[in-house]
């Protein structure tokens, strides 16, 4: 299956020299792999932009976004303490696709208030990191 991952660049980014974090890096790349484990196709912005901020404009960056997202079978939207917009625009285009939606966080960082509405409704379901099994298994 084609799967979109929606993670964080902006609280994972050295402004400085647009690169991001590499505990992060290693961290996310972890987690992408185990889901090509399973067998997924993965789309992931940060790795597509070899963990650096790109020279797209946010324009650009928001139509590739929807064409990945409406290509996939589901979306795997990783949430932190620190809510994104990017992840969070992202769950909401997913949602109005009619797309597989898995918001994941690890134990220490609890749901946002939305994100766990999201869940609630019907929505989305919760995974906490990391991936044991496939969270896209049907």
């Amino acid at each position: 299956m084609h799967i979109f991952v929606a993670a964080s660049y902006s609280a994972e980014v050295n402004y400085e020299t647009g690169l991001v974090n590499p505990e992060y890096q290693a961290w996310l790349e972890d987690t992408l792999t185990r889901l090509e484990h399973f067998g997924h196709n993965v789309f992931c912005a940060l790795r597509v932009d070899q963990y650096k901020i790109n020279n797209a404009g946010p324009a650009e960056a928001f139509r590739l976004d929807e064409e990945e997202i409406e290509k996939a079978y589901g979306l795997f939207a990783i949430v932190t303490d620190r809510p994104s917009t990017g992840v969070q625009t992202e769950i909401g285009i997913a949602i109005r696709a009619g797309k597989t939606i898995i918001i994941a966080h690890l134990p220490q960082h609890p749901l946002a208030y939305f994100n766990n509405a999201i869940i609630r409704a019907g929505k989305a379901t919760e995974l906490v990191l990391p991936i044991t099994e496939d969270p896209f298994a049907i």
